[in-house]
């Protein structure tokens, strides 16, 4: 009798070690195995030096006011690539790392402080007490991959800019189209495409402080 109560004990005890393992194993099976995350995020860089070093010396004072986007690239901070006239794909695992509108900004002030007229350059929103000559618009047109006049893969920019007077009613001084020479990538690096679009975001803030009037 006492080694039958043994022998179903034994037993009793087997069967819920075994039912223990199943549970856990299965319990492995269920849980996902960790992915990393494919998402990649680009800065809008540009090869030129920064604002910090240079030293202005001159006497105008120009506000950057906004940078508008078209509603596809406003839209969300996914990297686009256009594919012919009227396609254009969003690369959901390449993104910008920061706004397009504040990246921008601060590449045309920097460009802007390389004019050798210019002695303080600023963001908006303004200083309620800073007085400014000029203000600066932009409208960006295209900031994107795309496909050149031979097929090739390239980086486009393209905008349209204003320089206004803030103390004649923002009276228009300058207005002008800016599109960059497409510059060629090989449709797969996106940190080439981000620093290629940021060159020639560098090339519309030269062409803003050359328009500038002295």
């Amino acid at each position: 009798m006492i080694a039958s109560v043994k022998l179903f004990r034994l037993r009793t005890l087997s069967s819920a070690a075994l039912i223990t393992m199943g549970l856990a194993w299965a319990g492995c099976s269920i849980i996902p195995q960790a992915v990393e995350d494919p998402t990649r995020y680009y800065l809008l860089t540009q090869a030129a030096p920064s604002a910090a070093s240079f030293t202005p010396h001159g006497h105008l004072r120009v506000g950057v006011r906004t940078v508008e986007l078209p509603g596809y690239l406003a839209s969300n901070r996914t990297i686009v690539v256009r594919r012919g006239a009227n396609e254009i794909r969003y690369q959901e695992y390449a993104r910008w790392a920061e706004p397009l509108e504040t990246a921008l900004q601060h590449i045309v002030r920097d460009r802007i402080l390389g004019n050798d007229a210019v002695a303080a350059a600023e963001i908006s929103p303004f200083r309620l007490d800073g007085e400014r000559d000029y203000d600066v618009t932009v409208r960006v047109l295209r900031c994107e991959g795309g496909v050149d006049a031979e097929g090739h893969n390239a980086a486009e920019f393209a905008a349209v800019f204003e320089i206004t007077d803030p103390r004649k009613d923002n009276a228009v001084v300058v207005r002008r189209r800016f599109e960059a020479k497409p510059v060629r990538w090989d449709g797969s690096n996106y940190s080439a495409l981000a620093s290629a679009l940021g060159d020639e975001a560098g090339a519309l803030g030269d062409e803003i402080a050359q328009a500038l009037p002295k």
